[in-house]
């Protein structure tokens, strides 16, 4: 995720800079790539189109890396197409009109940096968020989607009445619905054997002064229990674990039920510590 956001800024400095410039000095600018403005309204025509055009896109570019994940897919999105439609536009250009300006071929070779840059960007978090991961029992393991909303829900629920939590209740499927749909809160990964979802995981985002940074809860994980025993816990715990690093999480945090010793031993094996401190918890809706 920090490949991904400086990309997006670094993308975002071509497009400030040449708006700028059509801002502050539009003749001497369309002088170097050969456009004449012969009056006053050409100028202005200038200003806004070249200038207003650039800036507003060097805004998005820029905007989509402070924000979450969501947005800063779509930033990568925007940028792919930006550049992708500049580079192509120039290899037309040449194609029709021979080989350009020297100052044309710099950004030329600018417009290709930067679609190679966000191109690989775009690859390494899907690789991070998509791509499966079998489990040594061969169960599959993928981000959720909010398509798998009603698949999920059943596994969440039944978390629930084993921990003795309250389920059934409508906040629980709005709480689920808004993870799967938000990369800035967190995400969930699923497990599918045959077909069939038999497990999941859930990570929350947070932010830590003391841990320097972006850190992330487990929430949750759960194993259907007739695939228990398997190694699939282990599978999602390590999988989410991969998720986490793509995010750009600097710790992750979790919490053990005190008659959990099956988990407090797979947490300790994984490099999980206990900190010495205790959670406490205040609800603050009624």
């Amino acid at each position: 995720m920090r490949f991904a956001r400086f990309v997006l800024f670094a993308s975002a400095l071509p497009f400030a800079a040449i708006g700028l410039a059509f801002l502050v000095a539009p003749q001497e600018l369309a002088a170097h790539v050969g456009i004449a403005l012969v009056n006053a309204t050409a100028d202005n025509d200038a200003r806004a189109v070249y200038g207003g055009m650039q800036l507003a896109c060097a805004g998005l570019l820029a905007a989509a890396a402070f924000g979450g994940e969501t947005r800063v897919r779509a930033g990568l999105a925007a940028q792919l197409a930006l550049y992708g439609g500049l580079a192509g536009a120039r290899f037309v250009s040449v194609a029709l009109a021979g080989v350009p300006s020297a100052l044309g071929l710099a950004l030329h070779a600018c417009e290709l940096l930067a679609l190679g840059a966000g191109a690989l960007a775009w690859l390494r978090l899907a690789r991070g968020a998509t791509a499966a991961l079998e489990a040594p029992h061969g169960a599959a393991i993928r981000r959720a989607r909010t398509a798998d909303l009603r698949e999920l829900l059943p596994l969440v629920e039944a978390l629930q009445r084993e921990e003795g939590y309250a389920a059934g209740d409508a906040r629980l499927g709005e709480a689920l619905a808004t993870l799967l749909g938000d990369g800035g809160v967190g995400s969930v990964l699923i497990a599918h054997e045959a077909g069939a979802a038999v497990g999941y995981a859930a990570l929350c985002h947070g932010y830590s002064i003391e841990f320097r940074g972006r850190d992330a809860f487990v929430d949750e994980i759960y194993v259907a229990p007739a695939q228990r025993g398997r190694g699939l816990g282990r599978a999602l715990l390590r999988a989410l674990e991969a998720e986490a690093r793509a995010s750009g999480v600097r710790t992750l945090h979790l919490e053990v039920e005190q008659h959990n010793d099956g988990a407090r031993r797979l947490y300790l094996a994984e490099g999980f510590r206990a900190n010495g401190r205790e959670l406490l918890s205040k609800s603050l809706v009624e």
